[in-house]
């Protein structure tokens, strides 16, 4: 498939096609303060998506993205969490995973005030779910000051309504926490949902 500028025309793939459309004409140093601070945003919502390109979007969003890159999906999806100046405007609008799989309703997590490192969560059991999807599995990924850590498997089933892990490393301590559902075989995933802790 060809893709890019050649001469006057670029080339571009959506949805399986070729297109072949002029290629833009700007002058240096052409772009009005609007289309500069759109570019800025793009860029920081780029370089945010970008520290997930190795993890998060290859494990979860690779895998639900139909007429684009799993790449492109998780930029388009967290898009409305970025202010038009590029900062973000409130990690709890920030998708960590997407997929089929359902969140349990009344999913809560705090610190345990023992041992501030450890966070308990805990669901009422859902009378809609059941079979193989009792042995979903809770995910964690901590962030702080625009830092996320890893995914961590924590280890609880969706059967057993709760528990409690080590929260994931970072170089700070955790302000927030994202939790999501994987399945057993990590082919579908849940929403994220954020916790401020």
């Amino acid at each position: 498939m060809l893709s890019g500028k050649l001469g006057k025309v670029v080339y571009v793939q959506l949805y399986g096609k070729t297109y072949i459309r002029s290629a833009p004409r700007r002058k240096k140093n052409s772009w009005s303060p609007r289309q500069l601070l759109v570019r800025k945003r793009f860029g920081e919502i780029n370089n945010f998506c970008g520290q997930f390109k190795y993890s998060v979007i290859p494990q979860i969003w690779n895998g639900v993205a139909e007429k684009m890159s799993g790449y492109a999906l998780f930029l388009k999806s967290n898009m409305p969490a970025f202010a038009p100046d590029g900062s973000l405007l409130d990690p709890k609008l920030v998708s960590l995973s997407t997929g089929k799989l359902t969140l349990p309703l009344g999913l809560e997590a705090r610190r345990s005030e023992a041992e501030p490192n450890i966070v308990k969560v805990s669901w009422p059991k859902d009378l809609h779910t059941g079979g193989i999807h009792l042995k979903d599995e809770l995910m964690a990924i901590s962030a702080a000051d625009g830092q996320y850590s890893d995914i961590l498997i924590t280890g609880i089933l969706r059967g057993s309504l709760g528990g409690s892990f080590e929260l994931p490393g970072l170089p700070t301590p955790a302000t927030h926490i994202y939790l999501f559902f994987g399945s057993r075989d990590r082919r579908n995933y849940s929403q994220s949902v954020c916790f401020e802790i």
